[in-house]
């Protein structure tokens, strides 16, 4: 029996180009912040991600560690983007939009990673107490006391909007618009009159 020859070669697989880790890491915690965005995180797999990364699905745990390390990056690099514009925002405005998409998946990627049992390292910085700390302190006038305080009741009301605004019914940033004069009339008052 004679074998029929052919000319065709066997499909070559896609070579990827060599890229630097800074680089890789880029396009991970990219890639990943694009998935979390379309689908509920348990189904966004390692692989999907470094598919859409264009990445060796081995350097999500060589750089990384695991899923959940990934995703812990991608939370820092979510609040390091809402603290820039935190800080960038007047005096007498809202510092952070509890609306800001970004920050609903930022507080429900954290919810998430915590009930899976994820453990943030220590010296994990996702920074918005801090800038929001500093935001009080430098712009409002507030003591150092009272700003971290404040920084701590702002941080648990857009945890608590952006976790469960779909409960409470606040559709819209109006829904919410009879919180803002308040909040700045107690910011007055700790700026008037400092706890003790």
């Amino acid at each position: 029996m004679t074998v029929p020859v052919t000319t065709d070669s066997p499909p070559t697989k896609k070579r990827r180009s060599p890229i630097t880790r800074a680089e890789g890491e880029r396009r991970l915690i990219e890639a990943a912040l694009q998935l979390v965005k379309e689908r509920p995180f348990s189904e966004v797999s390692v692989r999907t991600i470094a598919d859409v990364a264009d990445v060796n699905h081995g350097f999500v745990h060589t750089w990384f560690g695991s899923k959940n390390d990934l995703l812990a990056a991608v939370s820092q690099s979510l609040a390091k983007e809402i603290s820039n514009d935190a800080l960038a925002a007047p005096a007498g405005s809202a510092a952070i939009d509890t609306f800001d998409n970004r920050l609903v998946l930022l507080v429900r990627l954290v919810i998430w990673l915590n009930l899976e049992g994820y453990s943030f390292p220590s010296g994990l910085n996702l920074s918005i107490l801090q800038t929001l700390e500093h935001r009080y302190a430098e712009t409002e006038g507030l003591t150092p006391r009272d700003a971290q305080g404040a920084a701590i009741i702002a941080t648990a009301v857009g945890i608590a909007v952006g976790a469960f605004r779909p409960i409470m019914e606040t559709g819209t940033p109006v829904d919410l618009s009879r919180i803002y004069p308040t909040w700045r009339h107690i910011l007055g008052l700790l700026a008037e009159h400092p706890s003790q």
